[in-house]
């Protein structure tokens, strides 16, 4: 019989052991869990950020049009944040309203640029947070 406390696996992951999560779906469960999403209407920017706050660098990633947070001792995306929303929100959004930002969860720092732009034209500048 399973645990009723446990919840099942994610698409694509399978059960640690004992039908336990595994490391990575727990994961993806606590960043979940302690994401934040913010809009500061006086400064027109959203931001979204994963897990409790850490020092990050900033890098601009010109094609989402987007700021990404980037812890730089472990090079994991800590969250992002979107100037003037409102712009970017008429030009990314769905025609419900809704949007995505579909980002990496790590960004190499040392090559520089977005980790899905082989050229690495993506992104440019780190500036401390």
């Amino acid at each position: 019989m399973s645990d009723p406390t446990t919840p099942p696996p994610g698409p694509g992951m399978p059960p640690g052991p004992g039908g336990r999560p595994s490391f990575a779906e727990e994961n993806a469960m606590r960043v979940a869990a302690e994401t934040l999403n913010h809009y500061d209407a006086a400064s027109d920017t959203y931001h979204c950020s994963y897990g409790p706050p850490v020092p990050t660098v900033t890098i601009r990633d010109v094609a989402r049009g987007v700021l990404v947070r980037v812890d730089p001792q472990t090079e994991q995306v800590m969250g992002f944040s979107i100037p003037r929303f409102k712009e970017w929100h008429a030009e990314h959004a769905e025609a419900d309203g809704s949007f995505e930002v579909d980002l990496p969860s790590v960004w190499p720092l040392r090559g520089g640029g977005d980790p899905g732009d082989p050229a690495g034209a993506g992104g440019e500048g780190d500036e401390e947070t």
